[in-house]
């Protein structure tokens, strides 16, 4: 890019995030310029952010990465301390107040950023800005006090803005030549399950607008021929909340998909959002693998403490139709939840046995401050009467905050760290499963996760070993 961007998006993980290519593709059609820079992928990032010299520096993050927002902004103050800092994305949603207490930023954008960092770059182009009118935003005022806009409204899908991929690829090449994309249809989703953050966002955007929002057809299909068009792309990720929703969309969308594009694709689904008709739409369209969410093999947890009305047997007859129409399916499991024993997580497994699960995702229940999940769990003497951001784990994969009987903790972690085996080997879990309660075997079990994980990457795609580890290298910091 010639001359000095406008903003620069900084974040840890390097895979392209949605709200920085659609933020990004906004900006450039008001005029104003960016660029990305990627922690892992950087020698120095502050340096390299100091030789771009932006006026603006927005700072991507997610709840699980609080402290490492701390360390990072203290580190740009220091070396810019006159360029601005914002932060944004579903963690500045949440907390805008608590990332202004304890980190070094100037700005929180505390709702969706497309409309709100097209404003602030033109109040920035005044000679005494003022932020009071920005809604969507919070921010110190002069006397230090943290000042609280209303939420902005919710951004509709324009079919004249385009995802601007290119502020990806331009810097970081070995991104466009991933040989499995990204895409996205829609924005939010009908459901509040309480272990996700839609729950919370359908109160905190009441009356700003409609929440679920689907990209046209037309426009949707343009987006992804013309990418395919500049790169070499063997595989789609549809990474929607719920790409399955709206049938009469799903339906006009692959008849169109199998014609103008033609390249398998994973997407996203909902056990009783399925039915034989949606199934084999998608298996004519090229569809490889279908991932929807178990979560737990207790119905009742499922059901009472995380708000996800399915039953078994919805889940089983979703499983089964997946295998029927010969797609692999991928499932989304957690463990040490609330309510939990070590009977209902071996019952997790069994359950995706009996769905006959290809690919199991597996993680740990991570409770997020101020939700009513992490109340309930507060409630029950689970987290202490004060948990906040500080306490939260670096990774859902890795650790589980709940204060559960330590034997207990152990026996199900080990059942997390297994479960990817066991439910791609059947007879494995019904030899071996009592091995889980041998908890000195953890350590071992951490590196069996591991590897199961670079595993159900390459195989949930298709891909080459090669290119697994190249994206499991590169993500190396999330495990």
């Amino acid at each position: 890019m010639m001359g000095n961007p406008d903003i620069v998006f900084y974040q840890q993980y390097a895979v392209p995030y949605f709200g920085v290519l659609s933020i990004a593709a906004h900006l450039k059609q008001n005029g104003f310029s960016s660029e990305v820079i990627i922690d892992t992928l950087e020698e120095d990032p502050v340096n390299a952010i100091q030789a771009l010299r932006p006026r603006l520096i927005g700072i991507s993050v997610m709840s699980p990465e609080h402290k490492w927002l701390i360390e990072v902004s203290r580190a740009l103050k220091s070396a810019l301390p006159d360029v601005i800092i914002i932060v944004g994305g579903v963690h500045a949603i949440f907390y805008p107040e608590d990332i202004l207490s304890g980190a070094p930023v100037d700005i929180v954008c505390h709702s969706e950023g497309e409309n709100v960092l097209v404003e602030v770059m033109r109040e920035l182009n005044k000679s005494v800005p003022d932020l009071s009118g920005i809604p969507g935003l919070s921010y110190r005022d002069e006397r230090g006090n943290i000042r609280m806009n209303e939420r902005a409204m919710l951004v509709p899908f324009r079919e004249d803005v385009i995802e601007d991929r290119d502020i990806y690829y331009a810097r970081y090449p070995q991104l466009g030549r991933d040989s499995v994309h990204r895409f996205f249809s829609s924005r939010g989703c009908p459901f509040r399950c309480s272990f996700c953050y839609n729950a919370n966002i359908h109160d905190i955007f009441k009356g700003k607008g409609k929440y679920v929002r689907q990209k046209s057809v037309e426009s949707f299909l343009k987006e992804i021929t013309e990418e395919c068009k500049k790169r070499r792309i063997n595989f789609i990720f549809f990474y929607d909340d719920l790409f399955t929703f709206d049938k009469k969309w799903l339906k006009e969308f692959l008849k169109g998909y199998k014609e103008k594009v033609g390249i398998p694709f994973w997407c996203t689904a909902r056990a009783d959002v399925v039915d034989e008709e949606r199934i084999a739409l998608l298996k004519e369209a090229g569809c490889r693998t279908v991932s929807f969410g178990i979560e737990t093999g207790n119905e009742d947890i499922r059901r009472r403490v995380l708000n996800k009305k399915i039953s078994d047997e919805q889940i089983i007859d979703c499983g089964n139709l997946i295998h029927k129409y010969g797609m692999k399916s991928q499932t989304a499991n957690m463990f040490c939840l609330p309510d939990e024993n070590v009977k209902d997580a071996l019952r997790t497994v069994e359950l995706n046995i009996r769905a006959k699960a290809d690919y199991a995702f597996t993680a740990l229940f991570m409770p997020f401050p101020n939700t009513g999940l992490t109340r309930y769990c507060i409630e029950r003497k689970l987290l202490k009467s004060d948990y906040s951001l500080k306490d939260l784990p670096y990774s859902f994969l890795t650790s589980s905050v709940l204060d559960i009987p330590r034997r207990q903790k152990s026996v199900i972690r080990n059942v997390h760290r297994l479960a990817y085996f066991f439910v791609r080997s059947p007879l494995t879990f019904r030899m071996f499963k009592r091995i889980v309660f041998m908890r000195f075997l953890g350590p071992l079990f951490e590196v069996v996760f591991l590897f199961a994980n670079v595993l159900r990457h390459k195989e949930e795609r298709g891909i080459t070993w090669w290119a697994t580890i190249r994206y499991a290298w590169r993500l190396k910091k999330s495990f």
